[in-house]
Parts: C-alpha cells; sequence; structure tokens
C-alpha cells in the first residue's frame, strides 16, 4: 500500500461490495466485524474520495467492442486525452509508456460505427499522428470479476447469499428505463429502491422488477473499481500476445485465472490475444511475461506498455491520482 487511504477494513468493505454491490449493511456488519453506521460511513467517505467508484453498465447484442492503440504529436498526449474523454464510446482512456501513447477502450453499435468513430471522429482531434484498431472478438474475462482479496472463502460465500435476487419472472426492461436504471445506479449504486423510483419515473415494484431482470441477464453488469494507486496493485499494464490459432481457446481461459489478469480479450489484428493486468511492482512486469511464456509454449508476448495514467475508465473521469473526482460521462 502506498498510503493509508484505504486501510484493511476498507479493503475488506470493498471487496464485500465487489461480490454484492448492495447487499445491505445489516447483512454485511456481522461479515465485516463492524457495525452498519461504521460501514455506511465508510463507504460515504470512499466514494466522496473518488477512491471507490460503482458503474452500472450492459452491451447489446450489436455493441462491438474495439481497442484502439493511439499514437500523439511530441506533447499532445494529455491533450488528446481530454478531448476524446467527452466521448461516451471511448468508456476507457490509459496513457502508457511503449508503443503507443493511448490505448482507448471503444464500444460502439456494430462495425459500420467503429468505422465512423475511427475514420471520421478522430480526425477532429488535434495531434492524433497515428491509430491501430483491434476489434474484440471476445471477452475471455474482465475485471467485472476482480477483488481486491481481503476476505476469506467462508466470508467471501456469506457476502454472496446476500445477493439473493427475487425469483419471480422476468419483466420487459424498455430500452429507456435500462438506461435510467444504469446511469442512477453509477451515480450511486447503495440508492434505495423508493428513491431509485423517483429518480428514474417507474414505481417501485417496476423499479425492483426491471433491476432484477437486467441483472439476472447476465448483460448488465453493477460493477466496483478501486483508484489503482491506494492498493497493493499500482503497476498496470497491457501486454499484446501473438497465439497459434489452434491454442487461442485454451490460452485465454489459463490467462484468465491468473490472479493478475483483469482483461483477457481475443482481437482480430496484428495480435490475437490482448491482456491487462495490475501487479505489485515494476520489475513484476517482465516476470510475469517469463511466467506465461514458461506456462505456455508457443504463446509469444510481442509488445508489452505500462499505463503511466488513466484519465477515464468505464465513463469515470479520473484526476492525476486515479481517483473518480471529476465527474461522469454516460457509457452509450
Amino acid at each position: 500500500m502506498q498510503d493509508e487511504a484505504i486501510d484493511h477494513l476498507d479493503q475488506r468493505l470493498i471487496h464485500a461490495l465487489q461480490i454484492s454491490p448492495r447487499a445491505p449493511w445489516s447483512g454485511l456488519a456481522p461479515v465485516l466485524g463492524a457495525d452498519p453506521v461504521t460501514l455506511a460511513r465508510r463507504w460515504a467517505r470512499l466514494t466522496r474520495e473518488g477512491l471507490v467508484y460503482v458503474t452500472g453498465y450492459g452491451w447489446g447484442d450489436q455493441t462491438q467492442l474495439s481497442l484502439i492503440e493511439i499514437e500523439c504529436s511530441p506533447g499532445e498526449t494529455l491533450a488528446v486525452a481530454h478531448a476524446l474523454a467527452a466521448d461516451g464510446e471511448a468508456f476507457t482512456i490509459d496513457l502508457t509508456a511503449g508503443g503507443r501513447d493511448i490505448m482507448l477502450s471503444l464500444g460502439s453499435t456494430g462495425t459500420e460505427a467503429v468505422a465512423s468513430w475511427t475514420l471520421e471522429r478522430i480526425r477532429g482531434v488535434s495531434g492524433v499522428r497515428a491509430m491501430r484498431t483491434h476489434l474484440v472478438s471476445d471477452v475471455v474475462t474482465d475485471a467485472r470479476s476482480w477483488r481486491m482479496r481481503a476476505l476469506s472463502k467462508e466470508e467471501v460465500a456469506r457476502v454472496a447469499a446476500l445477493d439473493a435476487r427475487p425469483t419471480g419472472g422476468a419483466v420487459t426492461v424498455r430500452p429507456h428505463e435500462a438506461r435510467a436504471l444504469s446511469e442512477a445506479l453509477t451515480e450511486d449504486a447503495r440508492i434505495g429502491v423508493a428513491e431509485l423510483a423517483a429518480r428514474v419515473g417507474m414505481t417501485p415494484r417496476r423499479t425492483r422488477d426491471a433491476l432484477a431482470t437486467m441483472r439476472a441477464s447476465g448483460r448488465f453488469v453493477m460493477r466496483v473499481d478501486v483508484a489503482r494507486a491506494h492498493t497493493p496493485w499500482p503497476i498496470y499494464a497491457w501486454y499484446f500476445l501473438r497465439v497459434p490459432a489452434a491454442m487461442v481457446a485454451r490460452v485465454g481461459p489459463q490467462l484468465g485465472r491468473m490472479d493478475e489478469v483483469r482483461l483477457v480479450v481475443t482481437t482480430v489484428g496484428e495480435y490475437n490475444v490482448i491482456v491487462a493486468v495490475w501487479l505489485r511492482t515494476l520489475q513484476d512486469v517482465g516476470r510475469l511475461e517469463a511466467v506465461v511464456e514458461e506456462r505456455l509454449p508457443g504463446v509469444t508476448i510481442a509488445d508489452r506498455s505500462v499505463v503511466l495514467r488513466t484519465t477515464k475508465h468505464l465513463g469515470h473521469l479520473l484526476d492525476a491520482g486515479g481517483r473518480a473526482t471529476a465527474g461522469i460521462v454516460p457509457m452509450p
């Protein structure tokens, strides 16, 4: 840990809410060993200071995810990142050292929208010198399943049991309702059903049923993230792999099971597997590379980049220290 902004109880609280973002404080209290008032107060501080932030999001059948490498003119990287931050489709923006200046995650409605963004939208951004686009063909694993690792297996099971959802039949959720719920829960994941219903213009029962349906479908995610610099894993790196086609189906899941890994995608482009990781030290960048190549013969790590700063993550605008204090640009 670089400081005590997030102490051990905070880590336990974050881990618990990564498992069950809307679990009641009264249910979490006996698991975490603190009273409900203390937990609520700590959560309020963590979110107020931008040390943790919650995103409610879902991808439709037509959503095309892409990873875009951007090279900038000298001295223009930060200006380019700020110009792109207002774009809802550009939902994550990493500033990196290595063979690219920016690693950008894009969510678009189909490949034609990707073409419009890469061929037209980017032309209006001064300072962009070159760009490479990787269409994501499959998300093998992502950071929705990444945890703080502060709870025991027994405690994890007890928290998971608090996430029981209504067993009634699914309801039809209209697109505008899904978007309103997603945005409201991104602003405040702990908001009560009555207040949530008033905010989105639905009845409490309709709100409860719609949210249960969205979460049960697996297409809607409530995800708790933490400012990386205030965790034991302050180093963030991207690896670009070349994997024999016959091995991709096996290699992807194997990579996803490694503790350090937060994202594994297969792509159509120069590299066919791209991986994002959080590490404890800069030296671990090389060590993990050696482990991957030792465990997975035939896999080549063709390139890598270390993230110097993340200016936007899942629509949340981050300050220089990685805290979510600068507002939200809703994802499409």
